[in-house]
């Protein structure tokens, strides 16, 4: 009984000096100067900057600052690093030598585009009127809401979810293919490093980019990023896709880089897309139909449709990336890769979609519209399809002829076996 009561009494003093210490510490925080009083009365610095976000939900800025003389006004700044407009937001102080400050931004109502490397500052007034200025910071705007797996080569790296190594391995295989060969044939300088993104499905992909109404999309390039975004389902023959998709938008990164930042907002829908078309690995059938049906229906877009954006519903987009890949293969084949180049560079210094033809092709644009409407000799879908598959047809139908006298051999040696 004795060694428990003197437990009892040691454990009340403990808390007795515990709580002294408690008090005493909170006496001396109460009577210790706050650290605005150390300041001048015009300095007013800023300390404990952060931001947070979750993707394409909202962005929270915030920070902490002190000034000899109270806040009376705080400013946010942020710009995309895509963006030319700065926004800027005045968050409501009350006035205090010592504030924290918290705003959030609603990415649904004010979207910043993402993989972006978004600068943001602050600015502070004090009731004196001495303002400062925070040095600008970057924080990178990545889909945080996936745990994305990574391979990197060179400047290459590719993000993708679904799938294991071989899924990452063969898109890095594929780019680097399409960055060396299509690099080659515009004469591009070798781009910064590029990002490619690959999301499992359309819905993923059109969720993250903000092109719901555009479910025919299966990829956009940033080429002033450098980042590409596509979808490709980790499923039999995604290889294919990657073929398709990978090819065509390095082609958009790598005219970008031909034509530079400055020139690049004069390409014409028509060759911008048409190269990237023409770059990809396999054939696509539907572009093929499209431009057949349109054709015999006297429904081809005319030339000066396709220096525009395209249509955002799938038959006027499917026809528009079919014309202007046709166009360009046109080019390429009666002019010369060269003339593609021409164009590029004619584009790159401001010529109007109409003058950059005249100028490297020595044609009006109707008339390269009118050469290019006769080169498309009438045929029927089947043929179109023979035409766009041939080879592959070719080359399964050459395997089963040489299969044929093996399955017949291996039936001999069966029945010889028997008897």
């Amino acid at each position: 009984m004795m060694r428990s009561r003197q437990a009892r009494l040691s454990t009340s003093a403990t808390r007795a000096v515990r709580v002294g210490c408690v008090a005493v510490v909170l006496i001396l925080r109460a009577a210790a100067p706050s650290p605005a009083n150390a300041l001048a009365p015009s300095q007013i610095v800023s300390t404990e900057s952060h931001v947070t976000y979750s993707f394409a939900d909202e962005m929270t800025f915030s920070i902490h600052a002190l000034s000899g003389t109270p806040i009376d006004r705080c400013y946010l700044f942020f710009r995309a690093a895509t963006e030319e407009r700065t926004r800027s937001v005045e968050i409501s102080v009350l006035p205090a030598p010592e504030i924290f400050v918290t705003h959030t931004v609603r990415l649904q109502e004010a979207p910043l585009p993402p993989f972006a490397s978004i600068s943001y500052w602050w600015e502070f007034r004090d009731t004196d009127g001495n303002r400062v200025t925070t040095a600008s910071r970057d924080v990178q705007y990545n889909d945080n809401r996936f745990e994305w797996q990574m391979v990197a080569d060179g400047p290459l790296t590719i993000y993708w979810l679904e799938g294991d190594a071989r899924f990452g391995q063969a898109a890095l295989d594929i780019a680097r293919t399409s960055l060396m060969e299509i690099a080659l044939e515009l004469g591009a300088p070798q781009p910064k490093p590029v990002s490619i993104y690959i999301y499992d499905s359309q819905a993923q992909l059109a969720r993250a980019m903000g092109i719901a109404r555009r479910d025919w999309a299966a990829g956009q390039a940033h080429p002033e990023l450098g980042t590409i975004v596509i979808a490709v389902p980790n499923r039999d023959g995604y290889t294919n896709q990657m073929a398709n998709f990978i090819p065509h938008e390095i082609s958009h990164l790598l005219v970008y880089a031909v034509m530079t930042p400055a020139g690049y907002q004069y390409a014409p829908e028509w060759l911008d897309e048409g190269i990237a078309v023409v770059n990809e690995g396999l054939p696509t059938p539907e572009y093929a139909v499209a431009l057949q049906q349109a054709a015999e229906d006297g429904q081809l877009m005319s030339l000066a449709d396709l220096c525009r954006p395209f249509p955002s519903d799938a038959y006027g987009a499917r026809l528009a990336y079919a014309q202007s890949g046709s166009i360009v293969r046109f080019i390429r084949e009666e002019y010369g890769v060269h003339q593609i180049r021409g164009l590029l560079q004619a584009y790159a210094g401001g010529a109007s979609c109409a003058v950059g033809i005249e100028e490297e092709l020595g044609l009006s644009m109707d008339g390269l519209e009118t050469r290019w409407r006769n080169s498309l000799a009438p045929r029927g879908v089947w043929r179109t399809y023979a035409e766009q598959y041939g080879p592959y047809i070719g080359i399964l139908v050459l395997g089963l002829l040489l299969a044929i006298p093996m399955v017949g051999l291996g039936i001999s040696r069966s029945s010889n076996g028997h008897r």
